[in-house]
């Protein structure tokens, strides 16, 4: 194993010679980035290109946590990943792929969430963070435990077209309580399934968060401490904007409120409704519900979503309009809801229940588990096709080709023709 100090190998001087040639950098720089610890928090859109780019660099120790698992729904923006990764562990598929384009570095793992519990531990073990979340409160545990542990991190939010960037909690800086001093109300975060972007605009701010690592380690430039960096993609209009430390911030102020680590409450809204009511909901898997075949099917997902794609004889009642829908609704009616991955249905069957208790249902999943089941009969409908093809190749056609091979000439082989054969 290469040691952190060990002068640059032959191999390392090849792979990095391109890092070597430049004046800022040189044999130096590279060892400080072998030595440098990186810990990455989220395998997904934004931490996909980052880790890419930081293993092609060079940096000595990666630490990957992400609990999901790699799905087909990925593949549109974490290029890190491929479709035969899909069922893998993000953090096991992105560590073989990550070794495989650099086999000099230490890869660490962690197949969990970034948590309360795990929070201050893992910050402590590393040099520098990349924030790549899509849940708020773990972008604000990420700050409170950066803060506190005067670790400097990149953090970066995408939706869309456009999204923004900036270094945090380095010293003298300011943090993402600065901008943003306390979380969003639940009923004004879409879900990740609702919030669609464009797969290169995560792309985008991956490769300048782990540009703006690598600068922070290399100690060049001017990295993006005290302004933020925001563009919008659609005009390809970059804005560079100053951030400057709050002297009243919660927890990097002159006189914190903050001095240890809690775990942030707020959620997107369906999952904040669902922890708060302890009422049980009357969720129907797939294969549940086509066995009732009195249900109404309604999806209440947006216009474009339901443009593009959506259950055959679904009928449309967007979820901005479901009370207007409802009111319209026979007295013998059931109703299946269902939306894009099942957290908008939470929202409206509790904008209905009043009205409607006891004749609703939500499709467990959403339209994702009915395209998931679709791909399934699809590849076995493949699968039984060619089976079948090469069972009538065997029991019918094997005759003919016999019979066309003993119809064939046949001529003795020479010693040349043998030597020839083998070369």
């Amino acid at each position: 194993m290469i040691e952190p100090t060990d002068p640059l190998s032959s191999a390392e001087q090849l792979r990095y010679a391109r890092h070597l040639s430049l004046p800022e950098m040189g044999v130096a720089g590279q060892q400080k980035l072998r030595q440098a610890s990186v810990l990455v928090i989220g395998a997904g859109g934004l931490g996909s290109p980052a880790l890419l780019y930081l293993a092609a660099a060079g940096v000595g120790r990666l630490g990957i946590i992400d609990p999901d698992h790699v799905e087909l729904s990925n593949l549109q923006r974490q290029i890190l990943y491929t479709t035969a990764d899909c069922g893998r562990a993000k953090v096991e598929a992105a560590r073989d792929h990550l070794l495989a384009l650099n086999p000099h570095l230490q890869i660490e793992t962690d197949p969990e969430a970034f948590t309360l519990a795990n929070a201050a531990h893992l910050i402590a073990g590393y040099d520098l963070i990349i924030e790549g979340s899509d849940r708020f409160a773990t972008k604000y545990l990420v700050n409170d435990a950066c803060v506190l542990a005067g670790k400097p991190y990149i953090g970066a939010s995408i939706r869309a077209f456009s999204g923004m960037l900036a270094v945090y909690a380095a010293p003298q800086g300011p943090c993402y309580r600065c901008l943003f001093p306390e979380m969003p109300a639940p009923e004004t975060i879409p879900s990740c399934a609702q919030a669609g972007v464009l797969g290169a605009v995560p792309g985008l701010f991956g490769v300048l968060q782990a540009h703006e690592a690598l600068k922070l380690i290399l100690g060049i430039g001017e990295p993006l401490i005290g302004a933020l960096l925001t563009v919008d993609a659609l005009t390809l209009r970059f804005q560079k904007l100053r951030l400057p430390r709050d002297p009243d911030c919660p927890v990097c102020g002159d006189t914190p409120t903050i001095r240890v680590l809690a775990e942030a409450p707020a959620l997107c809204v369906a999952e904040a409704i669902s922890r708060n009511s302890a009422e049980a909901l009357p969720w129907l898997s797939l294969d549940a519900s086509q066995l009732r075949p009195e249900l109404r099917w309604i999806d209440i997902r947006t216009p474009a979503e339901f443009a593009a794609g959506h259950i055959p004889g679904a009928i449309h009642a967007p979820l901005d309009q479901i009370e207007d829908f409802a009111a319209q609704v026979g007295p013998d009616d059931d109703l299946l809801l269902y939306c894009q991955a099942g957290g908008r249905t939470v929202q409206a069957y509790h904008r209905l229940k009043g009205t409607l208790h006891g004749r609703l249902s939500l499709l467990e999943g959403g339209y994702e588990a009915w395209l998931r089941s679709r791909v399934a009969a699809d590849t076995v409908d493949s699968t039984s096709r060619v089976s079948d093809a090469a069972f009538g190749l065997q029991h019918s056609d094997r005759s003919d080709i016999a019979g066309m091979e003993a119809s064939m000439p046949t001529r003795s082989v020479r010693p040349a023709d043998q030597e020839d054969a083998r070369r």
